[in-house]
């Protein structure tokens, strides 16, 4: 089955060249790995974003199945509670997709304005500022412990 490219907004696509930016302060190897950051910090500071228009996607292949698939899975299921999120069609793709794509879309802009306000100091904020979000999550509603509970039968 083949998947459709992953979108991103298209006014967002200087916020992805400059974290991705090796020969500046680019913190971040690949478009996909701020995508997967934005989606989980969007969800977990409850932060999504509608969009339009969009840069030019993020082939499906450059995800992991073991990894990106299962937070876009977990986030997806505990944004719909509805189980068949899951199922492999298509349609169900797309909502999921959907659902990570704006989370994503929200999630960058946090990810923006903390990390790169001083651009020399991009990868202490980054790790400060994933320890503060590590420190911060006890909302059950937005615990990834809390998605392995509703998963557990």
């Amino acid at each position: 089955m083949s998947r459709r490219r992953i979108r991103r907004p298209k006014e967002q696509e200087d916020i992805y060249k400059s974290l991705t930016d090796s020969n500046e302060f680019g913190i971040f190897a690949t478009y996909k790995d701020v995508f997967m950051l934005a989606g989980a910090v969007g969800f977990m500071e409850k932060k999504r974003k509608e969009f339009t228009g969009s840069a030019e996607g993020i082939p499906w292949n450059v995800f992991t199945l073991e990894t990106d698939e299962t937070i876009i899975n977990a986030i997806a299921l505990a944004e719909t509670e509805d189980i068949t999120i899951l199922n492999d069609d298509n349609e169900k793709f797309d909502e999921k997709m959907k659902i990570f794509e704006e989370y994503a879309a929200g999630g960058l802009e946090i990810i923006n304005n903390k990390i790169m306000e001083n651009p020399k100091l991009a990868l202490n904020t980054y790790f400060d500022f994933i320890m503060s979000m590590k420190n911060e999550v006890n909302d059950k509603d937005r615990n990834l412990k809390g998605i392995a509970d509703m998963l557990s039968f």
